[in-house]
């Protein structure tokens, strides 16, 4: 903010810097006249104008009347000071510069008669003084002038919309800002009772199995709470420290499995090239292929393959099918819905995921989840 502000004031003196010196093109254009410092500041009268009439729009004028719709008060108070500051320009440029111009134009030169000399009584050889030119009338000068007001109002009035609808734009970006934050916020108050009742769930079961287990998953648990509280604050984290926390839920996951699954896990992130991805995004996934691809009795396999290259990270998980029926409550179900979520607000149109059943190496029916997540 400080930086937009002063490359405001920045714009501003440049702009007022060119206007004060736009007079230099017109002093000195004759051979009579002369740059000077006086002759200079007498001629600075109109862009002094321009300028109070600017300032005057742009602070009082444009917010208090034209931005709440008194358009009438509006027009007619910049008319009237429109009319004052080319009535103060017209007298001044009478009285003062005026009067210098035509003593100016009665000097004489070489080869003009003197001052004081008239021009039935010039000598021979000299040349009497041109006659004294006349300014312009009262009407074309307010004319002129009035027209030059105009249009300083109007460059006002669109420098003040156009720094108006900026101002609405980032209002509008910053709400929405935070509505995305808060619906992330909300999906990930949804992930943790889901992810812990999972766990729990599986720890339950381990307790009436193997206490040694259960204790064992206890205290893999407690690392994964760590990782929940204290690496999920943001809506980014190091890809290496999420596939970490997903490598500790599959081993906690499978001190409960029966010898006939088979788990694989496999990754290849980098932990020191600063690859950030959204966290808990991919635990969901996780969970969805060992609730549906774990069978008790029936030989079952889960594959985890998480790869990346200079584009994308890339998430495959495949899993044997067995689809849970009405009755089993493990899990909400809301998994896969709350993972499309977060897609949409945190990666729109910079991911892929195909996902659905497909047929297996030995015929079998085989769900297949491939999500692409690009740089």
């Amino acid at each position: 903010m400080s930086r937009k502000i002063h490359i405001s004031i920045f714009i501003q003196i440049a702009v007022w810097v060119l206007v004060f010196l736009f007079p230099l093109l017109f002093i000195g254009r004759e051979s009579d006249s002369m740059i000077s410092l006086p002759r200079y500041l007498r001629a600075c009268i109109l862009p002094l104008s321009f300028m109070i009439l600017f300032y005057v729009s742009t602070l009082w004028l444009i917010p208090k009347y034209l931005f709440t719709k008194k358009y009438v008060q509006f027009i007619i108070i910049e008319v009237l000071l429109a009319v004052a500051l080319v009535a103060g320009n017209y007298v001044w440029h009478k009285k003062m510069i005026r009067p210098q111009m035509m003593e100016q134009e009665r000097r004489v030169e070489v080869g003009v008669a003197p001052a004081g000399v008239a021009p039935g009584n010039v000598p021979e050889g000299v040349a009497p003084a041109p006659p004294a030119r006349r300014g312009p009338s009262p009407v074309v000068f307010f004319i002129r002038d009035f027209t030059s007001m105009a249009f300083v109002i109007a460059i006002a009035c669109l420098v003040m919309m156009w720094s108006r609808y900026l101002r609405i734009e980032k209002s509008l970006q910053q709400a929405e800002e935070q509505k995305t934050k808060a619906e992330l916020d909300n999906l990930k108050n949804q992930i943790n009772p889901h992810f812990l009742l999972n766990t729990l769930n599986n720890i339950y079961a381990l307790i009436a199995i193997n206490q040694d287990k259960a204790q064992e998953a206890v205290h893999q648990l407690s690392r994964l709470l760590r990782h929940l509280l204290y690496e999920n604050q943001d809506n980014f984290i190091s890809a290496s420290k999420e596939v970490e926390f997903l490598k500790e839920y599959v081993n906690l996951m499978k001190l409960r499995l029966s010898p006939n699954c088979k788990v694989s896990f496999n990754s290849n992130i980098a932990e020191d090239e600063g690859i950030k991805i959204a966290p808990l995004l991919l635990i969901s996934l996780v969970e969805n292929a060992f609730k549906h691809g774990v069978s008790p009795i029936k030989d079952s396999f889960i594959s985890i393959d998480i790869s990346q290259n200079s584009e994308n990270i890339t998430c495959l998980i495949e899993n044997s099918y067995f689809p849970k029926g009405a009755e089993d409550k493990s899990g909400s179900g809301i998994g896969l819905s709350q993972v499309q979520s977060r897609l949409d607000l945190l990666y729109k149109g910079k991911y892929s995921w195909d996902k659905g059943l497909v047929e297996g190496k030995e015929g079998e029916m085989v769900y297949r989840s491939l999500l692409k997540l690009y740089f």
